[in-house]
């Protein structure tokens, strides 16, 4: 556990939410990543329910780049 995990409870970081992610099923992701959700407004709102809500560089596409 890093030290910003500790002063933060835990709870509440991108690294987390990523590891998350990680551990998600491929299925569940699949799903996640062609429906819009709503933002979460942070980290723990998005870790109490990553398939209700998303949290960008986590669980959503990156923007493609435009030629031009």
């Amino acid at each position: 556990m890093s030290y910003i995990e500790r002063r933060r409870g835990y709870g509440g970081t991108i690294r987390r939410a990523r590891k998350v992610q990680a551990r998600r099923s491929d299925h569940a992701k699949a799903i996640d990543r062609c429906l819009k959700a709503p933002k979460a407004k942070d980290v723990d709102q998005w870790l109490s329910a990553p398939n209700r809500f998303d949290l960008p560089n986590v669980d959503t596409n990156k923007p493609k780049k435009e030629n031009g």
